[in-house]
């Protein structure tokens, strides 16, 4: 029942980079417990990449419906890998707990190290609402390029405190997603944008989180924002403020 109220996975694909004139090649990888996942590997505009994406998606749809977002990061340099959670698009099984999510996003970052032999250093963990808890799991274990976390919230439980006010606190502790335990932890430049609108994860969370980062960190507020239309709100903000941050911090 708890999964049925957080998760909304989608099996068909609405776009693809074919759509985009992408060049990309499709991924069939596993997850630790032997879960199959699929994703695409995108790969950047110009000669060479300036770092990677891995795209850990929200918890609605699937990775076509963010493909949007990944080109705009392509045209700039990098390249992205869109993975999807189990369940969700192609990729098996479903989601019984947060610790499967960790785990499908475990298995994108072991394939860009093993697969494409790319550095901790080239990696940016890209978290979006729900995935902003891998993001800052993985982010709190490995020193990557950056951390970016768009619309992130503070954990599960708070959310549904303000969405679910009569789900017993008992019942999420499969889902309690506590990005305010881990965010403290992160090792690496961490940019934050979030929309002052947000109706669903309330802005003041990403103060929160912001405030408990380490340096170097940025927080961009787009005071027009919702949850689900940051990039039309912010408009070519959205890709080029996390750009040039991670260019003024990279090593």
């Amino acid at each position: 029942m708890i999964a049925s109220m957080i998760f909304f996975p989608e099996k068909d694909f609405y776009e693809t980079p074919e759509d985009y004139d992408c060049v990309y090649e499709n991924v069939y990888l596993q997850a630790e417990d032997g879960v199959p996942l699929f994703g695409w590997f995108l790969t950047a505009a110009g000669p060479a990449a300036k770092g990677t994406l891995l795209f850990t998606h929200g918890n609605a749809g699937n990775i076509s419906s963010r493909l949007y977002k990944a080109t705009g990061w392509i045209k700039r340099g990098f390249s992205v890998f869109l993975i999807d959670y189990r369940g969700y698009g192609k990729s098996g099984g479903t989601v019984q707990n947060s610790k499967d999510i960790l785990r499908d996003a475990q298995a994108g970052l072991k394939w860009l190290r093993e697969e494409k032999k790319l550095p901790l250093s080239e990696i940016i963990l890209y978290g979006e609402s729900l995935g902003t808890y891998p993001a800052i799991r993985l982010g709190a274990e490995n020193r990557v390029l950056s951390v970016v976390l768009e619309a992130p919230f503070t954990s599960f439980l708070d959310l549904a405190g303000i969405h679910y006010p009569y789900v017993p606190k008992a019942l999420m502790r499969d889902f309690e997603f506590e990005n305010e335990k881990y965010v403290s932890d992160l090792q690496s430049p961490v940019f934050i944008l979030h929309g002052k609108q947000d109706e669903i994860c309330p802005y003041t969370m990403s103060e929160t989180l912001f405030q408990k980062a380490p340096e170097p960190k940025e927080l961009f507020c787009v005071r027009s924002g919702t949850h689900n239309d940051l990039a039309a709100s912010a408009g070519e903000d959205f890709w080029r403020r996390p750009c040039e941050f991670l260019m003024r911090n990279k090593k």
